[in-house]
């Protein structure tokens, strides 16, 4: 609401603003820490559903869960596939496909730019 609003609560502002940032700082390292990190997913996925389904955030919602879940799929079975003993972790191949897959959607965009 605004360093006004907070101040006319009897909040300081500052405190308020620094107790908020330690809060989500510890609850996303606690998330990654659980869940481990999975680079571009959330910014490469809702991306692509927006582009094929328009911006509604709520038509596309389900279809961002289940394209993320089927990426992160592909994704797991090409790390057990590449050097079949073993498998190459989550985090890298999913890092590796976004990325490429995130530089594809930037060029793409640009050419219909120019």
């Amino acid at each position: 609401m605004g360093e006004d609003f907070s101040t006319n609560l009897g909040l300081s502002y500052q405190k308020v603003v620094n107790l908020v940032l330690v809060v989500v700082a510890m609850v996303t390292s606690v998330v990654v820490l659980t869940v481990g990190m999975i680079p571009f997913l959330g910014l490469v996925v809702p991306n692509i559903v927006t582009i094929f389904r328009g911006d509604h955030l709520r038509k596309n919602l389900p279809h961002t869960a289940m394209l993320g879940a089927v990426f992160v799929l592909f994704c797991d079975i090409t790390g057990r596939l590449i050097i079949f003993p073993y498998e190459i972790s989550i985090g890298l191949t999913v890092g590796v496909n976004g990325s490429g897959l995130f530089i594809y959607l930037l060029l793409r965009r640009k050419a219909y730019e120019s």
